[in-house]
């Protein structure tokens, strides 16, 4: 995109976070509902925190954390022993939710010299009766079993739970070495990452266990997985909304756009949502979900409007425990290929929303970007991983909700994954599609089409620009849909230009540098050279001075575009955008990034490369 500027209930779709009987020792009097929001949203809560320090050393030292359902940790408190035998601390004005409450004892005062222990436990401030609830926790004393929270589960296939082992001593919840915990699950029911975090995969019953290496004790939880019923729909739509970068305001609104417009059962909304407090504190969540869009005709279309849908998975991490990184190709084809297991389809729409720059990465970042940023890691995946990204697939529609990503040679790359490919030449501005005025067309009419609803996309950022008090009016606007089958030919006619250019220029080189300088481009600057493809063949064929051979191959590759776009839009603030734009460097710009451009198809199938090598 665009100008840079776990409560679910004990029903089973969702990340369950708690449904079940807790163990003792469990904060709060209703040890059901685990980490995650709670029923109430509102409200706050205090912690009355004690400790026996035991054996620990007299200038011993805690660190207590509370963390969110998205691993996120929302308050840091600390303690030193100061050679007291036992020490509170109060705790308040916690928002009302299910959290872990962990706790880390160290040698020295102020989290100094070495960790001792870490203590996990359930801190549950849902219940207004209890304001205030008690947490304890005792050093040096050895735990007498491991209690696992939740259980018993049930689920349905392809949820995540989040399990917290806890080591026990009585009531006592005791301290346990770092990293002492080990997860594995009994039957083939799914698999745990070192996390404590358990996804759901084959039906049937089993349990997932913790094990305390230095205490040689096993807990676990029941589990039954029940089989999840995939329904088959007209359309779904993938939407892969990775807003773990500065324009995360406007994931909230795109969000609401799509609850707009999502009440025919037959349009799905699957969307992957990375949001990353640390990087950007204003950020309404921490980490990646997975929502089903569910109906909200009503809501508010803000950055700050309330989101009702469903909530599928909560806290997607990998193997290491971290949270997914949206910046990498395998990220994008593993959400793919489980949106497209559970919520099959007729046709499918795949939307890819950021920032963008176009087939190259980013100048002020050589070496990781190109589209997709994920900020918390720094990656972004590169024009040219689009065949890892999007391995095995097929989609009717890709759209690009991301600037500067409608050119040739991104078109190119991925024509075999699409049968329509829709986006912008510009940097369109950072609310994004308008994805109510796109989707009533596919909430109306899902049997139309795939053209026509790949038209709905340019037509609904047309309504929202095209008169005065629109809101993307007087901002840069434009919008295209190709038709992939015509990008073959297309491509022919580009390198039978090229040929001409590479032949012709030393006749043609300050006509070549006019045309660069005054052709329709696009967040123009030294080393973004991307200009309208028709502009510059109208250039090219409107100086008379510039051979006929040349003039007649620009006229053929107009030709080719004109079957190849079969709906474009822009409005007056990009005024000779014709739909697809081209990377129309000199060699001398085109150098610093000819080995990048060589690992693009178009460069492989065309000699267009070979003309930005030697370009005036």
């Amino acid at each position: 995109m665009r100008a840079w500027l776990y409560f679910v209930s004990c029903v089973t779709l969702g990340v369950i976070l708690g449904c079940g009987g807790g163990g003792g020792g469990t904060g709060g009097t209703n040890s059901g509902l685990l980490i995650g929001s709670c029923p109430s949203t509102t409200g706050i809560g205090n912690i009355q925190y004690t400790t026996d320090w035991g054996s620990a050393p007299s200038n011993a030292s805690q660190v207590i954390q509370i963390i969110d359902g998205d691993s996120f940790i929302v308050r840091t408190d600390s303690i030193n022993r100061s050679g007291q035998a036992n020490s509170s601390l109060q705790l308040t004005n916690i928002p009302v939710g299910n959290y872990i409450f962990r706790v880390r004892i160290y040698s020295a005062a102020d989290a100094g010299g070495a960790l001792l222990g870490v203590s996990d436990q359930v801190a549950n401030l849902c219940q207004a009766s209890f304001p205030t609830i008690p947490i304890s926790t005792s050093f040096g004393k050895s735990a007498t079993e491991i209690v696992v929270n939740p259980s018993p589960v049930s689920v349905q296939q392809e949820t995540l739970v989040q399990f917290v082992a806890s080591g026990k001593n009585g009531l006592s919840t005791v301290f346990l070495p770092n990293n002492d915990i080990s997860w594995t699950v009994s039957g083939p029911i799914g698999t745990v990452i070192p996390t404590g975090t358990f996804t759901a995969v084959t039906v049937g019953t089993g349990a997932v266990r913790a094990t305390s290496a230095s205490a040689g004790l096993t807990g676990g939880a029941s589990v039954e997985v029940t089989a999840r019923t995939a329904v088959q729909s007209k359309w779904t739509v993938l939407v892969y909304l990775n807003a773990a970068n500065d324009l995360f305001t406007y994931s909230t609104l795109n969000m609401n756009q799509m609850e707009k417009v999502a009440s025919n059962s037959d349009v799905r909304f699957v969307v992957q949502w990375k949001q990353s407090k640390s990087d950007f504190g204003s950020s309404t969540f921490d980490g990646v979900r997975r929502y089903l869009v569910k109906s909200d005709p009503n809501g508010a279309l803000t950055a700050q409007g309330e989101i009702v849908s469903e909530l599928v998975q909560n806290n997607l991490r990998d193997n290491n425990g971290d949270a997914l990184d949206m910046g990498d190709p395998e990220t994008l084809n593993e959400f793919i290929k489980w949106g497209k297991e559970n919520y099959p389809a007729d046709r499918y729409c795949l939307i890819l929303w950021n920032h963008g720059n176009g087939w190259k990465r980013s100048a002020d970042d050589a070496s990781t970007r190109a589209f997709s940023y994920d900020d918390q890691y720094g990656t972004s995946i590169k024009s040219w991983e689009t065949d890892q990204a999007l391995a095995g697939e097929h989609f009717d529609i890709i759209a690009w909700d991301a600037s500067l990503m409608q050119m040739m040679e991104i078109a190119y790359e991925i024509r075999g994954f699409a049968d329509y490919v829709v986006g912008s030449e510009e940097s369109p501005p950072g609310e994004g599609y308008p994805y109510h005025l796109i989707f009533d067309n596919f909430r109306d009419a899902p049997d139309s089409s795939t053209e026509n609803l790949a038209g709905a996309f340019v037509a609904g950022m047309r309504e929202q620009s095209d008169e005065p008090g629109d809101l993307y009016y007087n901002r840069k606007i434009t919008q295209s849909a190709i038709d992939t089958s015509q990008l073959g030919s297309y491509a022919t006619a580009v390198s039978v230009l090229a040929d001409q250019l590479i032949a012709n220029r030393l006749a043609i080189a300050s006509q070549v540098q006019t045309i660069r300088n005054t052709a329709q481009s696009y967040s123009n600057g030294p080393t973004r050279v991307y200009r309208d493809i028709v502009d510059v063949c109208l250039l090219l064929e409107a100086d008379v001075t510039i051979p006929i051979s040349v003039r007649n191959a620009a006229a053929n590759v107009r030709a080719a575009h004109a079957m190849a776009v079969v709906s474009e839009y822009h409005n007056a603030e990009s005024p000779k955008s014709n739909g697809l734009s081209i990377d129309f460097s000199s060699t001398g710009t085109f150098a610093a990034y000819r080995s990048d451009y060589l690992r693009m198809k178009f460069s492989t199938d065309t000699s267009w490369d070979d003309w930005l090598s030697v370009a005036p």
